[in-house]
């Protein structure tokens, strides 16, 4: 049996949320809702540094976690919540958990 695109599109979901910082910067964006954030706005909250900020940007791209917006000269940026559920909730129930 070979991977299918559907595989890869979970393992990229997981790498993307696999990394501390991944975990902070998608905490930051879900607090900021719907509407986004721009980026030089999470770059201030993350305390991250720009390329480093834009390194994981990229890997939650990848994970199709994010939605990316111009708004004059800022790029905006939210959460796709559509993947993460698409890939949390049928894994959720996928796994029973014994007490």
């Amino acid at each position: 049996m070979k991977p299918t695109p559907k595989h890869q599109s979970m393992a990229n979901f997981f790498d993307a949320l696999g990394h501390p910082r991944r975990q902070m910067i998608f905490q930051i964006l879900k607090e900021t809702g719907p509407k986004g954030v721009p980026f030089h706005s999470l770059l201030m909250q993350s305390s991250l540094t720009a390329s480093t900020l834009s390194f994981h940007l990229q890997k939650l791209d990848k994970g199709r976690l994010l939605k990316r917006k111009t708004k004059g000269r800022e790029s905006w940026i939210s959460l796709d919540l559509r993947t993460f559920f698409q890939f949390v909730e049928p894994a959720r129930d996928q796994v029973k958990i014994r007490a």
